[in-house]
């Protein structure tokens, strides 16, 4: 009987502690509230006490809830507690498509969400590798498994990238894996738009085709057809403005083009030639494919004007345009006829001989000779020196190419020298398509026909302006055959862009002349938050070590391990940018949560915290920051909801009134061995409350004011010492001692700005905190 009485008590005792926990749950959740994300409310039963956890709604909520549950037949007491939930902020979901994976991450509201994303990255990509880093967080905005789901069906159209949700805004980034995929997306996107949630412009690109082809066809129905790739919309539009102007009477007109990347260099301005081509053939077609230039059709119906033609075009960029320029011609005109054969010259005519008269008689005084007679003088004759031409003066020597773009507000300016009136034309007509239909370039360009030939003028000034494309604003020359270009750049993206055009090819001749810092990204920013789930870094720092040195700064708190390092190392970073970085993360882990956004403009600081002295260090660290020159804009403010009120938190609340109530431990520059009353006082208190979170790790900080610095006082030192001396009183006090953990900040945080008359005292500190 013994037994069976034992054995029922055994029974019934564990059925009545399942009824008791049921009903505790049951109770506490219909005051208590819930909601997807929140933590449940679980009940332990320890005989007839209750230990009851989770998340409420509400601080009332939690409090009534406790209240009911003491009330509750067969509890006896009703022991923890229920914390108020706080909504996730932000609240950030993602999907990242990397080679051989999809990583799920984020917040989801709920098992069900969570699972539902897994089944559909898994539909999207079989046979990849699914990895889920998803966790559960109260406050998903309406609409947001739906949203999920939707991004998560435009997965395979991505060759590698991130579908990303934060709060109601959402963005999808990285590069496509067709041009058809790219366009989808862009679709996709502006349909999810209209669900309530805000579409972001991320960084969505095309895919990197090659060989990249454009073709412009103009057939002899007088129809004009565009096909091929565009790099971004600007150009397509440049491309299709241009081709109308060029055939305003075309009988149709079609553009078939489709977006990719890997465009040649001076893109635009080839375009320009090739469809200035095409308009002085009756049709025909121009085709760019990669670097290569292929034109033909029927050249003008005049045989000059065609050979012409040929000749211009042949002319105009070099040998690789002529081998591939095919132009018909009409036939050659018939030769003139020969000229008809002269007439004759007739013989000369002489009058007729005239016979002489007869001889006079000779006498014999006719028959003495007579004396000769003296012979005349000689003749003068002048010889004159023969008249020769001037010689032709020497040639003017060649004259170094001097050209300069300016890329500012105001639009784009050319200046320096063009070697011929057509060459000025050409480069100009580059320019307009690089700077857009809206911004016509200005231009002091003079033409120098003695311009040396190398570097080709052509290539050269069309590569320049390739540079100049992708950048804010900035300056590009050529001097002698030398290349120097500065300037801003609006993203990485844009400044990979012109570094991948500077590693390539470049024309014959050419160099580069660039300095270390000569393209700089602006605006040049990170942006930094903290929740419960870490710190999350997202942006640019200047190198490794500066990334070295913040994961430092998280390593030494407790979130180290839970960083979610997201940045990109970007060289040109303003000056001051790293030693920024590392006062708004300082500053930012010692709230509860918050966000800091550092950029050239300086440091701009949000959050919230539960402690009135956290937020006092941070808004005197900034102000600190601020007199050093050092722009910060600091808003701290204390929490109104998700404040716990059970221990470890009451622990927190009274160990930081213990040390706002007693301002100054120890005499200035001691760690005297014989405490003093207020010290000991302090400490006999501080042992008080430790006795109420004995699971709780401490951690001892020790202060100090910048007095003694002028003098050779180590602060750093003597904030340790006394840091150490008030672990050693507790533990003599019970204390376990590894409980206790020990740090000292020296002058580093004051809790009001150095020289206020109350700054010697209240810097001048002990204070505790309780590791959440």
């Amino acid at each position: 009987m013994a037994l069976l009485w034992a054995a029922g008590n055994l029974v019934m005792a564990d059925r009545i502690e399942q009824d008791l926990a049921r009903r505790a749950v049951s109770a506490a959740s219909a005051v208590a509230g819930t909601a997807p994300g929140a933590k449940p409310i679980v009940a332990r039963i320890i005989g007839r006490d209750i230990v009851i956890s989770g998340e409420a709604l509400s601080a009332d909520g939690a409090s009534r809830a406790m209240a009911q549950l003491r009330s509750e037949f067969g509890v006896r007491r009703a022991l923890g507690g229920l914390s108020q939930v706080v909504a996730q902020k932000p609240y950030s979901w993602s999907a990242t498509r990397e080679a051989q994976a999809v990583v799920l991450n984020g917040f989801v509201p709920d098992e069900a969400t969570a699972t539902a994303n897994v089944a559909a990255a898994t539909a999207a990509l079989p046979g990849i590798r699914i990895e889920d880093r998803q966790s559960l967080a109260f406050g998903a905005p309406d609409g947001f498994p739906e949203l999920t789901r939707a991004l998560l069906a435009e997965l395979p159209r991505l060759q590698s990238g991130k579908l990303a949700l934060d709060d109601g805004k959402f963005c999808i980034e990285g590069q496509a894996t067709t041009p058809d995929a790219f366009l989808a997306l862009e679709t996709a996107s502006s349909a999810m738009a209209q669900r309530g949630f805000q579409r972001v412009d991320c960084t969505l690109q095309p895919p990197v085709l090659t060989p990249y082809r454009l073709a412009i066809t103009h057939d002899a129905g007088g129809a004009v057809a565009l096909s091929g790739f565009y790099p971004d919309a600007a150009t397509r539009d440049r491309i299709v403005e241009l081709a109308r102007a060029a055939f305003p009477r075309a009988t149709g007109f079609t553009a078939e083009l489709k977006p990719a990347l890997g465009e040649p260099s001076a893109f635009q301005a080839k375009v320009a030639r090739a469809i200035g081509d095409l308009q002085r053939l009756r049709n025909g077609k121009a085709e760019l494919l990669g670097d290569a230039y292929v034109l033909s059709g029927q050249g003008p119906e005049e045989y000059d004007a065609c050979q012409a033609l040929r000749l211009l075009i042949a002319q105009m960029d070099g040998p690789d345009s002529v081998a591939q320029a095919t132009i018909a011609c009409p036939a050659a005109p018939p030769p003139l006829p020969p000229m008809p054969p002269l007439p004759e010259i007739p013989a000369l005519i002489l009058p007729e001989a005239v016979a002489p008269s007869p001889a006079p008689a000779r006498t014999t005084a006719d028959l003495v000779p007579a004396p000769p007679l003296p012979a005349p003088p000689p003749a003068e004759i002048a010889v004159l020196p023969p008249v020769l031409p001037d010689p032709p003066p020497p040639p003017a020597p060649p004259v170094p190419l001097r050209w300069r773009a300016e890329k500012s507000e105001a639009g784009l300016a050319l200046s320096g020298l063009a070697p011929s009136d057509a060459a000025r034309e050409a480069v100009l007509a580059a320019a307009a398509a690089s700077a857009g239909p809206d911004a016509a370039p200005a231009s002091t360009l003079e033409t120098r026909e003695n311009l040396a030939e190398t570097p080709d003028y052509g290539e050269a000034t069309r590569f320049a302006l390739s540079l100049l494309a992708p950048m804010r604003q900035g300056t590009v020359a050529i001097e002698a055959g030398e290349l120097t270009l500065s300037g801003t750049v609006p993203d990485l993206p844009a400044l990979n862009r012109v570094q991948a055009l500077l590693a390539g090819p470049r024309p014959q001749g050419l160099s580069l002349k660039l300095a270390p810092d000569a393209l700089t990204v602006r605006p040049y920013q990170l942006e930094i938050s903290t929740d419960k789930s870490g710190l999350n870094l997202q942006g640019y720092l200047p190198d490794e070590p500066a990334r070295t040195d913040l994961k430092a700064v998280v390593g030494a708190t407790p979130e180290r391990g839970r960083l979610d390092d997201q940045t990109a190392l970007v060289p040109s970073a303003p000056p001051g940018f790293a030693a920024a970085t590392r006062l708004a993360t300082e500053n930012l882990m010692r709230l509860d949560l918050g966000s800091a956004s550092v950029s050239e403009k300086g440091v701009t600081l949000r959050g919230l915290t539960c402690r009135e002295l956290i937020k006092s260090e941070v808004e005197t660290s900034a102000a600190t920051a601020r007199a050093a020159g050092v722009p910060v804009d600091a808003a701290i403010g204390l929490r109104q909801t998700g404040c716990v009120l059970d221990p470890p938190n009451t622990c927190q609340r009274e160990l930081d009134d213990l040390t706002r109530e007693n301002k100054v431990l120890f005499g200035q520059g001691t760690t005297v061995v014989t405490l003093d009353a207020v010290t000991e006082r302090v400490i006999e208190a501080a042992h008080a409350i430790l006795g109420k979170c004995p699971q709780s790790r401490i951690t001892i900080e020790g202060h100090a004011n910048r007095d003694g610095e002028a003098h050779g006082f180590d602060n750093l030192d003597l904030s340790m010492r006394r840091a150490l001396r008030v672990r050693d009183e507790l533990v003599k006090r019970g204390v376990e001692a590894n409980q206790l953990a020990v740090q000292g900040f020296g002058a580093k945080r004051p809790l009001v700005p150095y020289g206020l008359p109350e700054a010697r005292a209240m810097n001048r500190r002990v204070q505790f905190t309780v590791a959440k």
